[in-house]
């Protein structure tokens, strides 16, 4: 990609490197590792507005987890429990604008942030926020919300849930069954995919498939897989079985955030909650994630799902489908 050098005063190739940088956010010192544009030739960095904001967008996702904050997506998803921002911005006396701004990244105040915890893990509060609101809210408002403090409350009596012990719950068949060779392990799979949002912009469709090449060309060069997933045939290629239910999985257990993708297409894009931690891969493990992030670096998500049509795993098995891993041995990455 071309840009502007103000050194050489023309146009450069450009190339992409990470390099260690501190962002101020409210008063703390934010280590992160930014993607950086330089020219090619007199190797100045360059200033990109999407890096840029992604890089702020990283020392606003270490902050969070310094100080174990809500992430957009887990405030997204405690609004659409509810079903509507105005009814959320009622209930705690704010404008939906404040709402807004907290769901596309703005970093609640320590009062707001307390009031959503209080949203999410407590019925009590929700109904006593009810009761004070009550005539400003629709009947059908009304109806919705008492249903959901009942339930909310019945639900917590009985239930906990814990998205590492259901993951494995529902891998641990697969192994049974001799569909996967090794046993489903949560950290590599965390990690994996901190390892992928941290060398590249992605979407899910895009994490979906890199992750099927890891596992697919481990099993093709060592005989065993890294994570231990199942992969399905999707419209869009091979995914992970019951993918949305993984990926659900990964934002309650704050591996990753998503944001919303700006364009007419939509979508959501991945990133990491924090540095993936290399430590629980092998050399030969650490090898396969390397060289799958570096062939597919730049491929959108359209080209990464086109490229994954071709392989004889995807065309020889139909929707919903899992993929044998002996197709492995037909893979297109050697």
């Amino acid at each position: 990609m071309k840009k502007y050098c103000h050194v050489c005063d023309c146009e450069q190739e450009t190339n992409l490197i990470q390099k260690g940088e501190s962002f101020p956010v409210r008063g703390d010192s934010i280590e992160v590792v930014s993607d950086v544009l330089i020219c090619s030739v007199c190797q100045e960095e360059l200033f990109d507005p999407e890096l840029d904001d992604a890089n702020l967008e990283r020392a606003f996702s270490e902050y969070r987890k310094k100080h174990n904050l809500l992430s957009p997506s887990e405030i997204r998803e405690i609004r659409s429990r509810y079903g509507s921002g105005r009814l959320v911005a009622t209930l705690l006396g704010w404008s939906q604008a404040t709402l807004v701004r907290y769901e596309n990244g703005a970093i609640p105040n320590k009062a707001h942030h307390d009031q959503l915890l209080q949203l999410r893990d407590d019925p009590g509060y929700v109904k006593r926020l009810l009761s004070q609101n009550e005539d400003k809210l629709s009947e059908r408002e009304l109806i919705k919300l008492t249903t959901l403090i009942e339930q909310d409350l019945s639900h917590r009596e009985t239930h906990s849930f814990d998205p590492v012990e259901e993951l494995n719950k529902m891998f641990r068949a697969f192994l049974k069954d001799g569909i996967v060779d090794t046993e489903f392990d949560f950290e590599k799979l965390a990690n994996a995919v901190l390892f992928f949002a941290y060398h590249d912009r992605l979407l899910k469709t895009k994490l979906q498939k890199l992750l099927f090449y890891a596992d697919f060309l481990s099993t093709k060069r060592y005989g065993k897989q890294i994570v231990g997933m199942p992969y399905v045939h999707h419209y869009y290629g091979p995914v992970p079985y019951n993918h949305e239910f993984v990926h659900s999985c990964l934002l309650m257990s704050n591996i990753v955030d998503t944001e919303p993708l700006e364009g007419p297409y939509g979508g959501e894009i991945i990133t990491p909650s924090n540095l993936p931690n290399l430590s629980v891969f092998t050399p030969e493990e650490l090898e396969i994630l390397t060289t799958v992030s570096e062939f597919f670096k730049g491929f959108s998500a359209t080209q990464i799902s086109d490229f994954s049509h071709k392989e004889k795993g995807y065309l020889e098995t139909s929707h919903k489908e899992i993929i044998s891993y002996s197709y492995s041995e037909n893979l297109l990455l050697n």
